[in-house]
């Protein structure tokens, strides 16, 4: 299902590419002005003009407008676990700067967007953490959750789910009561913010599918437990989802059944749905050094969802954190190299060997007595707010580079040294 309908969104767009190309001389190549004032959609305007070149072409241009309808549609109907994986990729932690680019893509869901600057605004870090980012979304949630069911309203209802119907509509202007989106939609936005007792009353609800089209007059009837439990919605039957929207959503139809897997593949800048008729792989698989997914169907993106939040992950550079469970001793790195075991210095015992002496080249400049000095520093700091200044300070002294894996760790470890003592 949702591979056919953002196939759908990418081969408009594609073909409204093709027609700018052929407007303009051979010889000449798609300027801004021209990508702006087009008929592609604002976001992938948006898109396009984050890493814009003029040297691209027709296919580098579709690839780009492929990824970032994929982005699109994942931003919108699960935003949280959305922004955890296009904000850090396969990092627990990026610098301010790389978060505020990426961010200004998502011009909708502000509530989020905006907390999170703000967060970087008042918190001059070197790093910013997933764990961070997380619990600003978690908190926004709790917020959007009690403004929702205090008073709920049929405008309040609207409001809440205007984007999932304007992903299938375009514009509010374009769908009324009566338009309809897949159940699926619904259930994986509502399992996304962790809302289960929302989801629990479309449950309730005898024979919804995932591929039933719910009308907005529906979900508000059952948000507002207005809805009979004995009698049947009007669109449990599976119905043609394009009647009531735009010709050119034709993607919705011939819905196939809900069991269809999903492969998602995760690139640095974009989020991808693709391969539906690719071999499901075994969920250990995916802690192999593949940036590969497991196959996924509806029930299973909305599992991954409500019991991991993250898709698993296996990075280089960073240590997957369990944020629901609180670690009382200082946190070692898993891998395959020996951990120095020295009970009097937990500072230096997270960390192995190998690990130091790129620690040691990347960071102290190959100085053994200054980086001494430095965990001597380290050693005596409470917390990580007077550790981060003194990093940022050192980094800036050393010239150190932010992006390097080794230092993406080093940081991250750190990170959790003191979190996990204050």
């Amino acid at each position: 299902m949702f591979e056919k309908f953002v196939l759908g969104k990418i081969d408009i767009e594609n073909n409204i590419l093709q027609q700018l190309i052929e407007s303009i001389p051979e010889e000449e190549t798609i300027s801004k002005k021209i990508i702006l004032t087009s008929d592609l959609s604002d976001f992938t305007k948006n898109y396009l003009m984050f890493d814009y070149s003029e040297k691209e072409g027709f296919e580098e241009l579709s690839s780009k407008i492929s990824r970032s309808n994929k982005l699109y549609f994942n931003y919108t109907i699960r935003p949280r676990w959305t922004l955890q994986t296009f904000l850090f990729n396969n990092f627990e932690s990026r610098p301010p700067n790389d978060i505020l680019k990426k961010i200004n893509l998502f011009t909708f869901y502000s509530f989020y967007t905006e907390a999170i600057k703000g967060f970087i605004a008042d918190n001059s870090q070197i790093f910013i953490t997933k764990n961070e980012v997380t619990s600003i979304i978690d908190h926004t949630n709790k917020a959007i959750y009690e403004k929702l069911i205090s008073g709920i309203s049929n405008a309040k209802i609207k409001n809440f789910f205007l984007q999932i119907f304007i992903l299938k509509y375009d514009s509010e202007s374009n769908f009324n009561l009566e338009s309809t989106v897949p159940y699926s939609f619904v259930k994986i936005f509502l399992d996304d913010k962790s809302f289960s007792d929302l989801e629990k009353k479309f449950s309730s609800v005898k024979g919804i599918t995932g591929e039933t089209e719910l009308s907005l007059k529906d979900i508000i009837k059952i948000l507002t437990d207005k809805y009979h439990l004995q009698e049947m919605i009007p669109h449990i039957s599976k119905t043609d989802a394009t009647k009531d929207s735009p010709a050119k959503l034709a993607p919705l139809n011939d819905m196939k059944k809900e069991t269809e897997p999903i492969r998602e593949k995760l690139k640095e800048d974009d989020i991808i749905i693709s391969g539906v008729k690719e071999i499901d792989l075994k969920k250990d698989e995916v802690k192999k050094k593949s940036t590969d997914y497991p196959g996924l169907n509806e029930n299973d993106v909305v599992t991954e969802n409500i019991k991991q939040q993250d898709v698993p992950e296996k990075t280089h550079s960073a240590r997957l954190v369990n944020t629901d469970k609180k670690i009382k001793e200082p946190v070692s790195v898993q891998n395959e190299e020996t951990i120095i075991p020295k009970e009097d210095d937990k500072l230096k015992g997270l960390f192995s060997e190998k690990q130091l002496e790129k620690i040691l080249s990347k960071v102290y400049r190959s100085d053994l007595i200054y980086r001494e000095k430095s965990f001597d520093n380290l050693r005596a700091y409470k917390t990580w707010s007077e550790a981060s200044a003194h990093l940022k300070d050192l980094f800036k002294v050393n010239n150190v580079d932010l992006y390097n894996k080794d230092v993406v760790t080093f940081v991250n470890i750190l990170n959790d040294y003191y979190k996990n003592k204050e």
